[in-house]
């Protein structure tokens, strides 16, 4: 955030901005002194009077907090964001569609959306094939990256660190091929709650939080900074790392797949939180088809998680909605690893190449 945003914010937004984090601050001592609540709450989504007002405090909170971020805010173009908009816009379809089938499944067929996310079914592997092919285009976004005029250490290092960490999350997606291979577990693995050969299953709470939180503010709330902070197109190192706005509509779509974990605080930030983005996407954006999509979008993800809180019943096992949560992870980290490939191998010149800069 520069100086000249800063002052572009009014302080009445900013003291908003204050008091919104200090309610969802209070809300989290609430649970955690007051109603000794664990932190990774989990079960049946309840809807008592205190579980609404808390959800409608979560709600006003992430409101003020984001609409207080946005100064003078210039209107921009969310989708055709550079000539030749393709990409971005069949992405943003083939995440929409498949999102619209998942729901159609799961209100009119739950016996085959039930099936197909059971262990070693079309779900998970789908998931791993995603989390795999993300490995693979940040990796040849490094060497490519490797081959330009300007490459610079650091974001040589960070494309290099997240090609591993998609290779790890995928290996441990599938149990790093134990069940494939057939291989026995190995005695030193007989705390894991699955008795996998994986790793997460040692802190399967904290691991999976860390994991939906992180793709939260990786998939959604770095593409909304560079939707406010239009000066980190002009930094050699964010230009580049930074998901650039359209990967955030994709990355909403996973916020709304919740159902076990609904009462959980986090998991709530990060819903509201999604709805909240999109509105400011739509208000912003310059093109009327941008906007169309992101509302189709808004309207999806309220509609999925309604949907998904109202029939609960639909589910066989309690916590099944977080293996299609994992799906439309991946498919985030995956859409946004191409167009880092993409970026990198269209705008950044090759160390042969001495014509004039054409970054901009």
């Amino acid at each position: 955030m520069t100086t000249k945003h800063l002052k572009s914010i009014s302080t009445a937004k900013k003291v908003a901005f204050f008091i919104c984090c200090l309610c969802i601050i209070s809300v989290i001592v609430f649970d955690k002194i007051l109603l000794e609540i664990s932190i990774f709450r989990e079960g049946w989504p309840t809807f008592s009077i205190g579980d609404l007002m808390r959800s409608t405090i979560i709600f006003i909170s992430t409101i003020g907090i984001f609409y207080s971020m946005v100064g003078i805010q210039k209107p921009i173009f969310l989708i055709s964001e550079r000539k030749g908009a393709s990409f971005e816009l069949a992405s943003i379809i083939m995440v929409l569609f498949i999102s619209v089938i998942t729901l159609s499944l799961f209100m009119f067929n739950p016996s085959t959306f039930n099936k197909l996310s059971k262990e070693d079914n079309v779900i998970e592997w789908g998931s791993a094939i995603l989390l795999f092919g993300s490995f693979l285009f940040t990796g040849l976004t490094m060497l490519n990256y490797h081959r330009s005029s300007n490459n610079l250490s650091f974001v040589k290092l960070f494309i290099g660190l997240m090609s591993l960490a998609f290779f790890i999350i995928f290996m441990e997606e599938v149990s790093w091929f134990q069940r494939v291979l057939e291989v026995k577990t190995p005695e030193s693995f007989g705390s894991n709650v699955q008795d996998e050969m994986n790793l997460h299953n040692f802190a399967t709470e904290f691991t999976e939080y860390a994991y939906y939180l992180g793709a939260f503010v990786f998939l959604v709330i770095f593409p909304f900074f560079r939707f406010i902070f239009p000066t980190i197109s002009s930094n050699d190192f964010l230009k580049i790392i930074a998901p650039r706005p359209f990967i955030g509509i994709i990355g909403s779509i996973s916020c709304s797949y919740n159902f076990d974990m609904w009462n959980n605080i986090f998991i709530q930030i990060s819903f509201f939180s999604s709805l909240v983005i999109l509105s400011l996407f739509t208000i912003f954006s310059i093109n009327r088809f941008d906007r169309n999509i992101t509302l189709f979008t808004l309207f999806l993800i309220t509609n999925n998680q309604i949907l998904f809180l109202t029939f609960g019943e639909n589910f066989d096992r309690l916590w099944e909605i977080t293996e299609y949560k994992e799906l439309f992870i991946p498919f985030g980290f995956f859409i946004y690893s191409i167009d880092l490939y993409l970026n990198v191998k269209h705008y950044i010149i090759p160390r042969q190449d001495f014509s004039p800069n054409y970054n901009s």
